[in-house]
């Protein structure tokens, strides 16, 4: 399958002067990043590059605010979005005939990756500088789930009235937030449980987002930033696909989440040193749904353990919990 740039650049225009905002997991099925792709098409032409959170190059943590740089082979500045401003600005985009968006993202609310697409467009449509959105396959495209974010709650976590997952391209989000643009979709039908045959290699869009499976699983433990006592491994092998902490008995959480975390299947995951936890696998995508799931989880913490371990926990994050959920009414389910 071609993704939405490589079909675009087989019909582009090299003589325009052209900016990228995109990442080194944005890979084309040749193998090349899109910078790489736009470069040899556009050579000296492609005048700006700009990253998102994690950086253009992609090897910032979370929430590391990142420089704006000169690339090191071009010399061309790449401005970033996460560091003094998560907008482009006029100077930024000075010069440009066209922005281009291409940008790994997983279908979630809460990822930046879709803050950033909007405040991109925003900034173009205030200069009246065409932006071209291109759309790659999707870990949870389709999917649903979860509540829509308030707009007393609206942050770069929760930018716009969208459910928790929402499940749609950078195409489809431009179209439903009705700012001018140019789409680039894929070439063929988009996924659902499986990453489609013949799409390019997976590459961390961020560094713990290892593959499509964890990426997939993302959205169901990520409210652990909430409440940073939980260890979901985030810099090893097994981030977003595990929980643990010293107080948690692996097999007895195992067996009380037994049939009730819906597409998921919880795996005893106790480690040496007294550790105790769990390892989720996605058994159905179908059924899967990330946000209830979540859910459940943390009511069966919260019964088995009290919430003390949770939202009581000293280290516990409420506010991030609001801000990620978009919304304060978790807190009907799980606070007392």
């Amino acid at each position: 399958m071609k993704v939405g740039i490589e079909q675009w650049l087989e019909r582009a225009n090299p003589a325009l002067k052209v900016g990228l905002l995109s990442h080194q997991a944005a890979l084309l099925s040749t193998g090349e990043t899109s910078a790489e792709a736009l470069r040899r098409v556009f050579g000296e032409n492609l005048v700006a590059l700009f990253g998102p959170e994690h950086g253009f190059f992609g090897a910032a943590a979370a929430g590391e605010r990142t420089p704006t740089l000169r690339h090191p082979a071009w010399g061309i500045p790449v401005h970033s979005l996460y560091g003094e401003c998560r907008k482009p600005t006029p100077d930024m985009l000075r010069g440009l005939d066209l922005l281009v968006v291409d940008l790994q993202d997983l279908g979630v609310r809460c990822y930046t990756y879709l803050a950033t697409l909007k405040l991109a467009l925003e900034a173009c449509a205030e200069l009246g500088l065409p932006c071209l959105v291109c759309d790659r396959p999707l870990p949870l495209y389709g999917l649903e789930d979860g509540p829509i974010a308030e707009p007393e709650h609206f942050s770069f976590v929760a930018p716009c009235a969208l459910p928790f997952v929402h499940g749609k391209t950078h195409t489809e989000v431009a179209a439903w937030l009705g700012l001018p643009h140019e789409a680039a979709p894929v070439q063929s039908a988009l996924p659902g449980p499986q990453r489609p045959d013949g799409a390019p290699e997976f590459l961390p869009p961020s560094p713990a987002i290892r593959s499509w499976t964890t990426a997939q699983l993302y959205p169901t433990l990520v409210f652990a930033e909430a409440l940073p006592q939980l260890d979901i491994a985030r810099n090893t092998p097994y981030a977003f696909r595990t929980l643990s902490a010293p107080w948690i008995d692996g097999a007895e959480l195992t067996d009380a989440l037994h049939g009730r975390l819906p597409g998921l299947r919880a795996f005893d995951f106790s480690q040496p040193g007294g550790v105790g936890g769990i390892r989720l696998h996605l058994a159905d995508f179908a059924t899967y749904r990330p946000w209830k799931a979540a859910m459940t989880l943390l009511r069966t913490l919260r019964a088995l353990y009290g919430d003390d371990r949770l939202f009581g926990h000293p280290d516990a994050r409420p506010a991030w919990m609001t801000k990620l959920c978009g919304t304060r009414a978790w807190e009907a389910d799980l606070l007392p």
